[in-house]
């Protein structure tokens, strides 16, 4: 038997996340204001605790004047009442939630709360820096889901209202064999479950093996995707198994949860350094930039890949 199945079959089934102590973050941004509507879809109806965490760039800081302590304080008071503002909607949908608000750098105030605070799953809405802006500042929701302890839920700049997580739409899990990648699957399916939703995992090869190689090999990588499923409870309707072809891995990703009507996509993405992460984009920003739905991620550092594939996201 050829290695690689026998490591899959080998694979113990694990229990599923519960996702039910939740980290909102948010910067009242638009793109905050769609993390928080992909929240109220996750969290309604369970019992769940949402804490909602905002990172304040002002506070009661000292200032040269009377007149600009006046004016940073009046800031930091309007940021209190948009925080409340979040979490009253929260509440509102019957909803356990608490609000915090911390000072100082985003990035690491929201890493040491989830550290802290045994959060299982963070939410964080982002507008992303592109091109020379994030080579040189970085993007704060890649930061965070590079580094972050627990799956992050990264909404971009490419969802629209439509695109908010709902009931019965898909779930659609990208891998590449390597072990990184396979450690998302179990959020992959406890998202399906959550939402009631089919997880479709998928591999994406090359356009040339397709021209080349006609149906063998995605005849092959095929019956991998399906070993794959092995891993993961199988109490419900067995996962759909989709080979797919593409010279971006990205696009095709993306292109395949649009025509799904996806509600997330889903991957197992590597740990990085702060200073990494300010590298030219790679596949997992590409997808979550430009994605119609919601991406989660799990970091984690590099293990033997089970299998030559693609390279890792």
């Amino acid at each position: 038997m050829n290695p690689t199945v026998e490591a899959t079959q080998s694979q113990p089934q694990k229990a599923l996340p519960k996702f039910d102590n939740i980290l909102l973050c948010t910067d009242f941004s638009a793109a905050s204001e769609a993390a928080t509507s992909v929240c109220v879809q996750l969290s309604k109806g369970r019992e769940v605790r949402v804490t909602v965490v905002h990172v304040s760039e002002y506070g009661p800081m000292p200032a040269t004047t009377d007149e600009g302590l006046d004016y940073v304080l009046g800031l930091f008071e309007k940021e209190r009442r948009n925080l409340k503002s979040v979490a009253d909607q929260m509440l509102q949908n019957d909803v356990q939630t608490e609000s915090i608000m911390l000072e100082g750098n985003a990035v690491s105030n929201i890493l040491d709360y989830i550290g802290q605070s045994n959060i299982d799953l963070a939410i964080v809405g982002t507008s992303a820096a592109r091109g020379v802006e994030r080579l040189l500042l970085g993007s704060t929701a890649e930061s965070i889901f590079r580094r972050a302890p627990c799956p992050i839920i990264t909404v971009g700049p490419g969802l629209t209202p439509a695109g908010v997580a709902q009931r019965g739409r898909p779930v659609i899990f990208a891998t590449d064999f390597d072990d990184r990648s396979l450690n998302a699957l179990p959020c992959a399916a406890s998202l399906a479950e959550i939402l009631g939703s089919r997880l479709h995992v998928v591999h994406v090869l090359p356009l040339t093996v397709r021209d080349d190689r006609g149906e063998v090999v995605p005849s092959i990588m095929g019956d991998a995707l399906h070993l794959v499923t092995l891993r993961i409870p199988a109490d419900g309707a067995l996962p759909h198994c989709e080979i797919l072809h593409g010279s971006d891995v990205s696009h095709a990703i993306t292109e395949y949860a649009k025509a799904q009507n996806a509600a997330f996509i889903v991957l197992g993405v590597r740990s990085r350094s702060a200073i990494a992460s300010h590298l030219p984009p790679q596949r997992t920003f590409r997808i979550v930039m430009t994605a119609t739905c919601p991406v989660l991620t799990v970091a984690s550092d590099p293990q033997p890949a089970l299998a030559t594939a693609a390279a890792c996201f």
